[in-house]
């Protein structure tokens, strides 16, 4: 199958609201990753263009960049975006089990970031989860991806276009308008799904190391103003606290899981 320009090797996925597929620049060969509008809806179509107006001007390692748009008549809306090599957080923690403390430090910095970088443009993400991030080990980066739930400078009127039980902040839910610290909780959640904690009763894992467990447990609180706010803040926190328990702020493993196995 072509799509304009592209020619599609398989597709990856598909959602309520789209399909996503692996492909080829047909001239010169590259693989991208094409996402496709499927449900022709004026009001999906509508934000399917927001967001791809959002990341044509994102440029970030730990982000995916947005390498085309296009509005064909057999195929309606297309993203054409940089492919990233890696495989899914939720479906390594699902294959190979729980990550090691020491190397979700330097998941959590590339996603922070990431965070950083958004916050600091106006952009609240608003669906961080471990299925919306791709690992990257043989590169050790992080990729934060799928932004169909982005908010571009929330205001005090601004609604979250949705979100996912158990990862998803509580003022959002409560419908209050979406701040970066609301994607801190995120974030928190997904850190503890990387660990092996408890994501109903929000427990980190007796083995954890203390300093890292009370830093989720910090990020995963109800009230957002008792959140970290800053998340290039939370990223020196962490560099810190990788230091004082690791003895070094990078790894020389690639990746490493809770039980000591390695991938």
């Amino acid at each position: 199958m072509r799509l304009g320009p592209y020619r599609v090797i398989r597709q990856i996925s598909e959602g309520s609201f789209g399909r996503t597929f692996y492909a080829e620049h047909a001239t010169l060969g590259v693989p991208v990753c094409v996402k496709q509008e499927k449900t022709g809806d004026p009001e999906f179509m509508r934000l399917f263009r927001e967001e791809a107006r959002l990341l044509w001007d994102i440029r970030h390692s730990s982000l995916p960049t947005l390498k085309d748009y296009m509005e064909l008549p057999d195929a309606g809306q297309i993203m054409v975006m940089s492919f990233i090599a890696g495989e899914e957080l939720q479906s390594v923690i699902e294959r190979r089990g729980h990550v090691a403390d020491e190397h979700m430090c330097w998941i959590l910095q590339r996603l922070l970031d990431a965070l950083s970088y958004l916050h600091y443009h106006g952009v609240v993400h608003g669906d961080v989860k471990p299925a919306n991030v791709i690992l990257d080990i043989e590169h050790h980066d992080a990729v934060l991806v799928d932004f169909g739930l982005f908010v571009g400078r929330p205001d005090a009127l601004t609604k979250a276009k949705g979100g996912t039980p158990l990862f998803v902040a509580p003022e959002l839910v409560e419908g209050k308008p979406p701040i970066p610290a609301s994607d801190i909780y995120a974030l928190g959640a997904t850190a503890l799904a990387m660990a092996g904690g408890n994501l109903h009763s929000r427990a980190t894992p007796p083995d954890m190391n203390p300093e890292l467990a009370a830093m989720i447990r910090r990020m995963l609180r109800h009230d957002p103003l008792a959140r970290p706010q800053d998340a290039r803040g939370l990223n020196h926190e962490i560099t810190t606290l990788r230091l004082a328990a690791f003895g070094r702020t990078s790894t020389r493993e690639a990746f490493a899981l809770r039980t000591g196995r390695k991938p």
